[in-house]
């Protein structure tokens, strides 16, 4: 962390610091102490271990399979036009529905606790597919020169040419679609009310009026997504430095 970084935070908590003492009231501001102390008390207790493990769980599926969905389909539209035209629409809808459309509907349709998944999954496949399209459609001239010279099956084609040309893209598209995945995740678990989540103790605490444990898990949210840009940052860096 630079130490700019540390004077923006020190003077944040110093103004909630402030707020709290001027509001007088934990139901609307907490005070920065209590809240740390809560966050303490969180890691001694099991539910907060798997309400973490429980969401992530859901990103991880609603993450693999639209990763994995989108870098297949985004290859075979990047080498057949004709199935890139038939796709276009579904492309165009993917993109213009809104969040919580996705949301509601995979609410009624699957339940709350299959919903996540496939939230995560239907938010983030066209960030996956856009960008991997965009990648290819930008292919350096090089490369195509090579590929005309020495002509190559298209499993091949993918194989040496299209996935190293990628890498770039899918750590880049990796970070930001994982934490959106995570926060739209924690959003999807509220409104659904899962069996168990973070979402489900953030719906509790609002429940409670226990703004104290909102704030906490509000908190613990803010480290989780920054320890998952740090690892990706980890390995973009890596990459970019020849590992």
């Amino acid at each position: 962390m630079k130490k700019e970084h540390g004077i923006t935070i020190l003077i944040l908590v110093a103004l909630w610091q402030v707020l709290s003492m001027v509001v007088h009231n934990d139901i609307l501001i907490p005070y920065p102490l209590d809240v740390l102390q809560n966050v303490c008390l969180l890691f001694t207790k099991s539910i907060f271990y798997q309400s973490i493990f429980s969401t992530l769980g859901r990103v991880v599926v609603g993450f693999g399979i639209s990763f994995i969905s989108a870098i297949c389909l985004s290859i075979v539209s990047s080498y057949s036009k004709v199935f890139r035209n038939l796709f276009a629409p579904l492309q165009l809808l993917t993109k213009s529905i809104p969040n919580i459309s996705y949301i509601i509907i995979a609410l009624v349709w699957f339940g709350s606790e299959k919903s996540v998944s496939i939230i995560c999954f239907l938010i983030l496949f066209p960030i996956f597919y856009n960008n991997f399209l965009f990648s290819m459609d930008n292919e350096p001239q090089e490369l195509k020169d090579v590929q005309s010279i020495y002509p190559e099956s298209f499993f091949e084609l993918v194989k040496k040419k299209t996935l190293p040309m990628l890498i770039p893209t899918i750590l880049s598209s990796s970070k930001m679609a994982f934490g959106l995945g995570f926060k739209v995740a924690v959003m999807a678990e509220i409104l659904g009310q899962v069996r168990n989540g973070i979402g489900k103790q953030l719906h509790i605490a609002r429940l409670n009026l226990d703004t104290t444990s909102l704030f906490a898990w509000t908190i613990i949210i803010i480290c989780i997504c920054f320890i998952i840009d740090w690892i990706f940052d980890q390995f973009i860096n890596r990459k970019s430095n020849g590992g």
